[in-house]
């Protein structure tokens, strides 16, 4: 297995997988486009396990200067082995070494993701109401630029 940078012509290749992995939620996954355009301004890495990408992370630029932690997914089969921790260890290196805060947002009743994320050092905790839809609430978890910890 090897992680890296995701770069432009992998767009075609995430996309296709970000429909696969959420397939089975009540959620829209990102198309072709807006992958593309991920690729050239936000912060992508992927997994490969023989030429083929299995997951991904991805983090893009906001007009407040900080970046939105937006999706980490892997690849069914590719699950409980660390690939996720891995890709998003990886993202938050890069954030780091450019000094940029980052956020997030997740479930409040999802405890175990919310410690996780706060071991990542996520500290900064807002509550949201109806974040996406009436009876989905969000907490919005925010992390400082590395020279403010």
């Amino acid at each position: 297995m090897q992680i890296r940078r995701a770069v432009p012509e992998d767009f075609f290749e995430l996309a296709a997988l970000d429909r696969e992995v959420w397939k089975d939620f009540e959620f829209i996954p990102d198309g072709e486009h807006v992958w593309r355009l991920w690729m050239e301004h936000g912060i992508v890495s992927c997994a490969e396990v023989d030429s083929r990408i299995v997951g991904a992370k991805l983090a893009f630029p906001c007009t407040n200067g900080s970046y939105c932690v937006h999706k980490v997914f892997v690849q069914e089969s590719t699950r409980g082995k660390g690939l996720g921790s891995k890709l998003f260890e990886l993202l938050l290196e890069d954030l780091d070494k450019q000094n940029i805060p980052s956020f997030l947002t997740v479930d409040p009743e999802n405890e175990v993701e919310v410690k996780l994320y706060e071991k990542w050092r996520f500290t900064e905790r807002k509550f949201v109401k109806g974040y996406y839809r009436p009876e989905e609430d969000r907490y919005v978890l925010s992390r400082p630029a590395a020279n403010l910890r």
